[in-house]
């Protein structure tokens, strides 16, 4: 078995691990809050939260230059460059600490988080995802160990307070830690200062929602929106098993100067996420709106709907956004989120006063086709990926549109689509059991 196969297969068990449990817990959260201390406390609670998650991203300001370099340097076999990087990225979340006069809440959260992603994007880069699902797993008790405490914070609050623990264990009991290097240093600042920007923008487009829709409409709003978001957003968590598997892969190819295999790699993953999430969302749009309306106890209404559209956008584009990021056009992304978050902020300031909820989806959506239309061009442009990946994409959102007319209208269009995808689900059948065939060979 090659290594690239060996790394996708452990990162993608990892990833359904890690990612499933992530996006649980929000929306067991969300359930809980809401039925326990009402859908005004649950948009409180949530806009808080949302609030220490958009922080934690200067907090976590080395992450993603932490992994892709991490991951390049294990390419070169590289060790010491790997431990020189790392002291500095993990001490650089501590920094929220200074938030505890202000909102003690606020700081613990933001500061658990940057470690979160850190080590998220530290164990991704070093090709151990693995140890990543176990270490979720294991706070994932924490989590659940909240509920039962009368504070509204303590779920979250001992569910990445544990990651953190975890975190400085692993790294001590590895010997990770190596004295910053110049040369290693100058690389995670300069790659930093332009991927910042561009995973700011994609948190903020994640996690602005609740708190943007709790000052512009209040508390009731920011409600319902988490309780929308908080299942369509689990929706991203398993396609982005995929994704997650083959990040460190661009760049670990890159660092071997393999661009043929990111082209490759981004074309192929888009293909297979644009499919799954397709039918997974024409699934959810049948059945989903009625079931989450028995969770909250009130009707989500067909912003339900908006929303799942607006992430089966955000995660076709992934694939081609990180691999411009994972190489050396990090620019590219960067000015492309922004864009995107630029868009949905400024389209929000209008939509949400004007629709409530049904705004906030709107702007998502807005934010998220900028975003595609402008990785699309960069990707075919610098990496040479064809944009015909996108078309099944197009169709989807076509026919998914018909859920507005009546369900036995989008029942039909799911129909048209897997007869139009018919190739495709046949090729991703065919790969998964080549796939399963090597594995057992």
């Amino acid at each position: 078995m090659s290594y690239e196969r060996r790394v996708l297969l452990r990162h993608s068990l990892a990833s359904i691990i890690a990612l499933g449990l992530t996006g649980l817990s929000r929306f067991l959260y969300s359930v809980i809050v809401s039925r326990r201390f009402g859908v005004e406390e649950l948009g409180r609670a949530n806009s808080l939260i949302s609030q220490a998650f958009f922080l934690a991203i200067p907090l976590s300001f080395f992450a993603v230059a932490l992994g892709k370099y991490a991951s390049e340097f294990l390419g070169r076999g590289d060790k010491d460059a790997i431990r020189s990087i790392t002291l500095p990225s993990f001490l650089l979340p501590l920094a929220g600490l200074l938030l505890i006069p202000f909102n003690v809440y606020l700081s613990l959260l933001a500061t658990f988080r940057g470690i979160q992603l850190t080590l998220r994007s530290f164990l991704y880069g070093i090709h151990r995802g693995e140890h990543y699902a176990y270490i979720i797993t294991l706070a994932f008790f924490g989590f659940l160990f909240g509920f039962l405490l009368p504070n509204v914070f303590a779920p979250y609050i001992l569910f990445l307070g544990f990651v953190s623990l975890f975190s400085l264990g692993y790294l001590v009991k590895f010997n990770l830690f190596g004295k910053p290097r110049k040369d290693e240093l100058t690389l995670l600042f300069s790659y930093s200062s332009f991927a910042f920007i561009g995973a700011l923008s994609g948190v903020f487009l994640v996690q602005g929602p609740y708190f943007i829709s709790e000052y512009l409409a209040g508390a009731e709003v920011a409600g319902r929106v988490a309780a929308v978001l908080s299942v369509a957003f689990l929706l991203t968590y398993l396609p982005q098993v995929v994704q997650s598997a083959i990040i460190p892969l661009f760049s670990y190819k890159y660092g071997r100067s393999g661009d043929d295999y990111v082209r490759f790699l981004a074309e192929k993953t888009t293909r297979v996420l644009v499919l799954l999430t397709a039918l997974g969302v024409s699934l959810l749009m049948l059945l989903g709106r009625e079931v989450l309306s028995m969770f909250f106890s009130f009707d989500v209404g067909p912003d339900f709907y908006l929303a799942l559209m607006a992430m089966e956008v955000y995660i076709a584009y992934n694939p081609c956004i990180v691999a411009l990021n994972s190489t050396a056009y990090v620019r590219k992304g960067t000015f492309v989120a922004l864009l995107g978050a630029i868009a949905s902020l400024l389209s929000w300031l209008y939509l949400i006063p004007t629709f409530g909820s049904f705004g906030v989806m709107i702007g998502l959506i807005i934010g998220y086709a900028i975003i595609l239309l402008g990785s699309t061009h960069y990707s075919k442009k610098l990496l040479g990926v064809s944009p015909r990946i996108y078309l099944p994409l197009l169709a989807a959102l076509a026919l998914q549109s018909l859920v507005f007319v009546s369900k036995v209208a989008l029942m039909v269009g799911l129909l048209l689509f897997v007869i139009y995808e018919r190739k495709d689900i046949k090729d991703v059948l065919s790969s998964f059991k080549s796939f399963r065939g090597k594995e057992s060979g």
